[in-house]
């Protein structure tokens, strides 16, 4: 056993610092996985009724884009219009914390707190420098990676199928069954984390925008933004987002307001990891928190932005095919991430 987990870290280790070489090329094939297993029922569903393949896949894209398009011309204005105001909040709730740093009972000094916070600024550029987001080429390197994902989308959705099929025929009749299988479960799996994690980010930006309106914080609509997209990062971003309402509720209304909507963050996001996220994903996204944690952060670090909002679905999916095509799931190392 000792022997099998190391040949796999060794594996995983050299695997990865060849991904993240080709970033560019590994997210938007991940982007576009993910957006192939959410549009290919309704691409099927008018392939069955005649329409020929390349027409549907290319059609059901486009309709796609400008839902995404939209929602996108919607989003941005809301955050644009306020940016400096939530930035403004977010630095005076920031001083307060300093002079509780400093005044309160930890007692640290302001060089104390400079340097954690010089600390944890470079940390973060050098992510960024190394990175799908940073430096010189983002603009270029998000622009490439945007129209090879729809490339790769339209492909996956008009001959996702013959190019399986194609592989299962050069494969033992056993080998074809597991790979069909986990096929099959990885789609129906990412398709069920795109549509849940969606429903969880809704459920978590209404009842904290709730409880803004209701204590009369500002910015409601851009901090219930903030929250819902950050559901898209599990264990961090929901939780960091509600900090910055609370942040925000802080300044601007008081800190009995800002109390309460802390309270409502903590409790939302308690409710939403023991009830709504069983009830939406079941077994899909059972990991234990230090598996989605280091999962977070490896993405992070190799892939910026995208690798953490990646790295928790795709694990997911590997331990469900894993699950499905083992004799005995139970021993199965990658079972070891439930926990």
């Amino acid at each position: 056993m000792a022997w099998r987990l190391i040949a796999i870290g060794v594996v995983v280790y050299f695997g990865f610092q060849i991904l993240t070489r080709v970033a560019v090329v590994v997210i938007a094939t991940v982007v576009a996985m993910f957006l192939a297993a959410v549009l290919w029922s309704p691409v099927q569903w008018l392939r069955t009724r005649g329409v020929p393949a390349a027409i549907s896949s290319l059609g059901v894209l486009a309709a796609a884009a400008m839902v995404l398009i939209g929602v996108v011309m919607f989003i941005t204005p809301q955050i644009a219009s306020n940016f400096d105001t939530l930035s403004s909040d977010v630095e005076q709730a920031w001083e307060s914390i300093e002079d509780w740093l400093i005044n309160g009972p930890l007692q640290l000094t302001r060089q104390d707190i400079d340097n954690y916070v010089d600390s944890l600024t470079d940390w973060i550029q050098g992510i960024g420098q190394e990175s799908i987001i940073g430096g010189a080429t983002a603009v270029v390197e998000f622009i490439t990676g945007f129209f090879l994902a729809l490339i790769i989308t339209f492909f996956l959705l008009k001959d996702g199928r013959a190019l399986l099929d194609n592989l299962l025929g050069r494969l033992s009749e056993d080998t074809a069954k597991n790979v069909e299988k986990g096929a099959r479960i990885g789609r129906r799996s990412l398709a069920q984390y795109m549509r849940g994690i969606a429903v969880v980010g809704l459920f978590d930006a209404t009842l904290i925008a709730i409880a803004l309106w209701i204590v009369g914080a500002p910015l409601v609509v851009p901090l219930a933004l903030l929250v819902f997209f950050g559901a898209y990062i599990p264990l961090i971003g929901a939780f960091v987002s509600g900090l910055l309402a609370v942040a925000v509720t802080l300044v601007n209304v008081g800190l009995v307001e800002g109390l309460i909507v802390f309270a409502v963050t903590v409790a939302v996001q308690q409710f939403e990891g023991d009830v709504i996220m069983p009830l939406v994903f079941g077994q899909t996204l059972k990991l234990h928190p230090l598996v989605i944690l280091l999962g977070v952060t490896a993405g992070g670090l190799g892939f910026g932005l995208f690798g953490a909002f990646l790295a928790v679905p795709l694990i997911s999916v590997a331990v469900s095919i894993d699950e499905a095509i083992s004799e005995d799931p139970e021993t199965g190392l990658l079972g070891l991430a439930r926990g």
